[in-house]
């Protein structure tokens, strides 16, 4: 019986982090035409090593077809201590079939050891559905990854989910995706803060006001956040701010 309540505490311990500072969590939507496209990333990966980076890789709205480019794209992120490189899968609010589910899974597990990928961040997430979701994750989880004993999981409700069990299998959750103005009236809940992500697009504010909003989430030691002043193809670059903002990250560390 000990033996048994030592591993489920061990087990859960492996899913729940603990993050002693916020991260920035990247959704990497756009294919890199040149070396120019990614070089934003690259250059705040490389000039903040402490910050830790979780990159959703998405080829075409799942792992789709990579040409030598994209994977050598890939790669050259995987080098950087601090980055965590996640597959994008979409699961349909759940209604998706898990074999389709798996088979993006096991595409992305399936790709070259040295673009280095670590798990799966499970898109268009739906509350309430613990067994399908678990069933999801394990399929994840059971999949080989090289260098890796288990995947990293990340679930995108992209809403606030209150205390749902999700916590007790993913490793974080997205609780907002929305832009700033809807931030400002319902900023979301942090019940789980080392497992919850923020991301933000159509960011008008001052670089003050920037980094207030950075300083609330290192404050809560929320997992991750990734902040845009983009409002069209919010995922397909940078924004103007991209800049001040990985360099606010970095700060509220210290």
């Amino acid at each position: 019986m000990i033996l048994a309540i030592l591993l489920s505490v061990l087990a859960f311990l492996a899913v729940v982090p603990v993050h002693a500072h916020t991260g920035i969590i990247v959704p990497l939507y756009s294919y890199p035409e040149t070396n120019a496209t990614w070089e934003p990333l690259g250059t705040a990966i490389g000039a903040f090593p402490d910050v830790q980076f979780y990159v959703i890789v998405n080829p075409n709205s799942g792992p789709g077809l990579t040409d030598t480019n994209y994977q050598a794209a890939v790669a050259a992120l995987h080098t950087y201590a601090n980055v965590l490189l996640v597959g994008y899968v979409l699961t349909g609010y759940g209604t998706r079939p898990l074999d389709q589910v798996q088979q993006d899974i096991e595409t992305y597990a399936a790709w070259p050891a040295a673009t280095g990928l670590a798990g799966i961040f499970f898109d268009e997430t739906l509350a309430g559905l613990t067994q399908t979701y678990t069933a999801y994750t394990d399929a994840a989880r059971n999949a080989t990854w090289p260098g890796r004993t288990t995947a990293y999981v990340i679930l995108n409700p992209g809403e606030d989910i209150g205390d749902s069990d999700y916590y007790t299998f993913a490793n974080q959750i997205v609780t907002f995706e929305d832009t700033y103005a809807r931030y400002q009236t319902q900023a979301p809940l942090l019940p789980h803060p080392a497992q919850q992500s923020v991301i933000m697009n159509s960011f008008n504010g001052t670089n003050e006001t920037l980094e207030s909003v950075v300083q609330t989430f290192e404050t809560s030691r929320l997992a991750s956040a990734y902040i845009t002043d983009l409002d069209v193809d919010i995922y397909k670059g940078f924004g103007s701010h991209w800049a001040e903002f990985v360099q606010d990250v970095n700060r509220k560390r210290f």
